[in-house]
């Protein structure tokens, strides 16, 4: 029996000097296939580059670059727009979007990614020089280039049909987590930082509502119609709207099998009235609420508006705190002051001196962050701000511009007017003249 055993304790012994050898002449076999950690991402979409029929600037800024991802919770932010370079857009782009994004726009938070058109040469002409500008701007710029859809030649206007519909398929353009749509009028009326994006790894989502307006214009019926579900709210009352990448794949694939349809055309060409935006972000409340932090906002009591909602539908209070906004819709907001002039001097006051132009801000409570266009918003009877709410939102306020001043300390910002002289000389070399704001000191 000793034998027997001493022969066991051999072989055992061979054979741990045997497993141990091997390990050490091919660790990468041991590497390859042990198992792998995990990361949860919200996408699992290849690089637009890689995509039949679109194409890439060869100058593209990689999404990553100088981002703090840290800062983001690990996801990549891509700031976007949908545009040609037609010069009625391209003035707006420089003297609203671009003016204010040059302060208030941080590279860390992400590039700003311009889906353009392909077949257009103007175009990619304007590409190379916007590209060139990046240092003196301050900003980082991205470059995808659309083909003309097979279907548009039924579009009328073809230009603005082009755009909604380019709005369902920016997930296979952008190669980021999130998407933050916005236009060529929204302009920027504070420096954004991370917690205007994000609460935890939830996309923030602001609304003001009227109900009246969601069904006059027909969004609600459209919006019905594309996913089955009515509108919970009017998404289309803030910039930039964010989105998960793949919750506008997911969208569009829902909108294929409720309608029973084979591709999108089909769809999209039995509608006439259609918001994208509202689309995709009821889309998500109704098949990914958890995934977005909600924060709506309207003018009557919660009681009165569930009662107008969908069967089934039930806005929760938690889903009605406050928030600020960080854009205007300039286009269509004509109230002084220059919501530019006074997001600039009101955040200079938080970091810094006061420049002489900007005395007339030293007390003020900036509200513009609680409006969007001409009408009050969340100032009006009712909403957030709006009789003992007021205090309140001043905390709102005052808790945004102290998160702000964190990351101008940390280099995020430079709140230099001479950038935004640098957007109004460029615009002049395109032969372009942005309204004067600022009298610098």
């Amino acid at each position: 029996m000793a034998q027997y055993q001493l022969r066991f304790k051999l072989l055992f012994c061979c054979f741990t000097i045997s497993l141990l050898v091997n390990m050490a002449w091919l660790p990468g076999y041991f590497q390859n296939y042990a198992p792998r950690q995990t990361i949860p991402s919200p996408i699992e979409i290849p690089s637009p580059i890689k995509r039949v029929g679109l194409s890439s600037s060869s100058t593209t800024t990689d999404v990553g670059a100088e981002t703090d991802l840290d800062a983001t919770h690990g996801f990549s932010v891509a700031l976007t727009i949908r545009m040609a370079a037609v010069p009625k857009l391209v003035q707006r782009l420089y003297c609203i979007f671009i003016r204010s994004s040059t302060v208030f726009w941080s590279p860390k938070l992400g590039p700003i990614s311009l889906i353009l058109d392909k077949e257009s040469e103007t175009d990619h002409r304007f590409a190379r020089q916007l590209k060139q500008q990046e240092k003196v701007l301050g900003l980082k710029f991205d470059f995808v280039y659309e083909p003309l859809p097979d279907t548009a030649s039924g579009w009328k206007p073809q230009g603005y049909q082009r755009q909604l519909w380019s709005s369902f398929f920016m997930d296979l353009f952008i190669n980021a987590s999130v998407i933050g749509v916005t236009d060529t009028d929204g302009v920027f009326t504070t420096p954004v930082t991370p917690e205007n994006i994000f609460n935890g790894r939830r996309l923030r989502v602001l609304a003001f509502t009227g109900m009246r307006t969601m069904h006059r214009i027909g969004w609600n019926r459209s919006t019905l119609e594309l996913i089955g579900k009515g509108m919970v709210s009017n998404f289309m009352a803030y910039f930039p709207a964010y989105v998960w990448r793949d919750t506008i794949t997911n969208c569009r694939n829902h909108i294929l099998k409720h309608m029973n349809v084979s591709n999108f055309e089909s769809a999209f060409r039995k509608l006439s009235s259609i918001s994208p935006v509202n689309v995709i972000m009821n889309y998500a409340y109704h098949f990914e609420h958890d995934r977005y932090d909600w924060h709506l906002d309207f003018k009557q009591t919660l009681k009165g508006y569930n009662a107008k909602l969908p069967p089934g539908v039930n806005i929760k209070r938690s889903e009605t705190k406050p928030d600020v906004h960080v854009t205007i819709h300039k286009r269509y907001y004509n109230k002084p002051p220059d919501p530019l002039l006074q997001g600039y001097c009101v955040a200079k006051r938080y970091v810094g001196t006061l420049p002489t132009s900007c005395l007339q801000f030293q007390n003020v409570t900036n509200f513009q962050l609680f409006e969007f266009d001409n009408n009050d918003g969340h100032l009006i009877p009712g909403t957030w701000c709006s009789g003992k709410g007021r205090q309140r939102c001043i905390r709102y306020i005052e808790a945004h511009y102290q998160n702000v001043k964190k990351y101008y300390n940390l280099g995020w910002y430079d709140l230099d007017l001479k950038r935004i002289t640098a957007v109004e000389e460029v615009a002049r070399r395109e032969n372009m003249t942005c309204p004067k704001i600022f009298q610098l000191d």
